[in-house]
């Protein structure tokens, strides 16, 4: 006979698995849209230095550890 607990353990590391690699995804698409909108912003200006590009990026990559460390906690 089949034991339900050993039926349970490969689901839990699936899970695990899922979160994961949603938090990558979500920090990944968090600095994309900050690196985008500097881009943007900076060819709107029409500066020849990015600098929305690059202040955006470093606020977006602070963002997108903020949020996995808070996601991470739950």
């Amino acid at each position: 006979m089949i034991n339900p607990k050993n039926l349970k353990k490969p689901r839990k590391k699936f899970d695990h698995f899922i979160r994961y690699s949603s938090l990558a995804f979500e920090m990944v698409a968090i600095m994309a849209l900050g690196v985008f909108a500097g881009y943007k912003i900076d060819h709107w200006l029409d500066l020849s230095f990015p600098a929305f590009t690059f202040g955006l990026m470093i606020l977006s990559v602070i963002g997108a550890i903020y949020h996995a460390i808070k996601n991470f906690l739950k």
